[in-house]
């Protein structure tokens, strides 16, 4: 199974020429299943200090718009995240996508930074805490939305349920691409999953520069395919095989401290 990643422009817009060219670029490649960014449509919104209602109803329409779009990407399955509307709140919301289901949601992130440029906490809601695993293709898979991955229990606690991939879509930025790429390898050795994550790439106007690369990570936390600003769209192959191989491997089938255990 041929699993894609990628690092898209950082405004991209559904029908744009940027879209057009990511599409073409994923259909050249020919993925079974393929990791878009965290948020990948419209402006990244997070960077202003202060929540503007009417800027959040324009991103939760360029996602609800962009979902109508991913037949363009010609994938069979599309992994992702999106702002949406969900009880009154505004969440982040990992979700799996194909033509004959429409979005199944998954997971909504659950770790915020608040600081320059990433305000997400004065944005975004948690939502319902769901760490659940969902069916891609017949691959077992769970999200950990960016800064959910700095939480490495939970990588651990999907392999330790039946995981096979772990999704990190990230909008990351490029002072931090190597801490990033130690903690998803880092994901991938805890759990004996494979790890994929996908990023923006770019400077906006307010200066911070996203780092772009998407990473595959195979289930020893080894790299199998990196992305550059020259091939914004990079594939490996996954077998699951593999997946219940390290799981039987160190550190993973180390057993877990007893419920009652104190510190």
């Amino acid at each position: 199974m041929k699993l894609g990643v990628c690092e898209a422009p950082m405004q991209l817009l559904p029908r744009s020429g940027d879209w057009q060219a990511l599409a073409e670029a994923v259909r050249a490649a020919a993925p079974d299943l393929f990791l878009l960014n965290e948020m990948p449509f419209g402006d990244w919104i997070a960077n202003g200090p202060e929540r503007d209602p009417e800027v959040l109803e324009r991103s939760h329409r360029l996602h609800a718009e962009g979902l109508d779009r991913l037949g363009d990407l010609q994938v069979p399955t599309v992994l992702s995240s999106q702002a949406v509307p969900e009880d009154h709140r505004s969440v982040n919301q990992g979700y799996v996508w194909n033509a004959q289901d429409g979005v199944t949601p998954i997971h909504t992130k659950q770790f915020f930074p608040n600081e320059e440029g990433y305000y997400e906490a004065r944005w975004y809601d948690r939502g319902e805490q769901r760490f659940e695993i969902g069916n891609a293709g017949g691959v077992g898979v769970g999200f950990l939305i960016c800064t959910d991955v700095m939480f490495l229990e939970w990588a651990r606690y999907y392999g330790r349920h039946g995981a096979d991939l772990l999704l990190v879509p990230r909008a990351t930025p490029l002072a931090s691409l190597e801490r990033w790429k130690t903690v998803i390898a880092a994901a991938a050795i805890v759990s004996g999953c494979y790890v994929a994550s996908s990023n923006r790439s770019g400077t906006p106007e307010w200066g911070i520069a996203f780092g772009g690369r998407g990473w595959i990570f195979d289930p020893w936390g080894d790299l199998l395919a990196e992305t550059s600003s020259d091939r914004p769209v990079v594939t490996a192959e996954i077998d699951l095989a593999k997946v219940q191989e390290a799981k039987r491997e160190y550190p993973r089938y180390v057993e877990d401290l007893p419920a009652s255990a104190s510190r």
